[in-house]
C-alpha cells in the first residue's frame, strides 16, 4: 500500500464559486467593489474543518479592506487568515477570479497551493496587513 502524503490522510474540505465582493485592481473603477469569486481547498491532515467560520469572514469583514491594486495580496490575505484561523489547517489550495476582468472569459486570476510550513517560510506573520490582524 502506499504512503499517501499527511495532508491527504485527514478531511479534505471544498469550497467553490464562493462569490464575494471587493475593491482590488489598477483600473480606477476597480476602486469600486466587484465581484470575486473563491475556491478553496482545505485539509486539516487529521482532523476537521468548520468552513463556516472562514466563509463568514470572506462575505462579511473582507469586503472591509481597503482597496488593494493586486489580486496577488487578496490572496495572501485569504491564505493568511485561513491558516490562522484553523491551526488544525495544514495545507490549502486557494484560487481567485474577477469575473468582470476579461468580457472573453469566465474571470481572469490567481491560483496558490501551500502547506502551512511553507506559508510560515514564505509569509511572515509580522508583515500582515494591518487589517487581518
Amino acid at each position: 500500500m502506499m504512503d499517501l502524503p499527511g495532508w491527504l490522510k485527514g478531511s479534505v474540505v471544498a469550497i467553490t464559486n464562493l462569490e464575494t465582493r471587493l475593491r482590488v485592481g489598477i483600473w480606477e473603477h476597480e476602486r469600486q467593489f466587484q465581484p470575486v469569486r473563491v475556491n478553496l481547498t482545505m485539509s486539516a491532515g487529521g482532523g476537521c474543518i468548520d468552513h463556516r467560520p472562514i466563509v463568514r469572514w470572506i462575505r462579511e469583514q473582507w469586503p472591509a479592506a481597503p482597496h488593494t491594486p493586486l489580486l496577488e495580496t487578496r490572496l495572501r490575505e485569504l491564505a493568511d487568515f485561513v491558516f490562522a484561523s484553523d491551526p488544525g489547517i495544514v495545507w490549502l489550495d486557494v484560487a481567485l477570479s474577477k469575473p468582470q476582468a476579461c468580457p472573453q472569459a469566465r474571470g481572469v486570476g490567481l491560483r496558490m497551493a501551500l502547506s502551512r510550513a511553507e506559508h510560515a517560510l514564505w509569509f511572515s506573520p509580522a508583515r500582515a496587513p494591518a487589517h487581518l490582524v
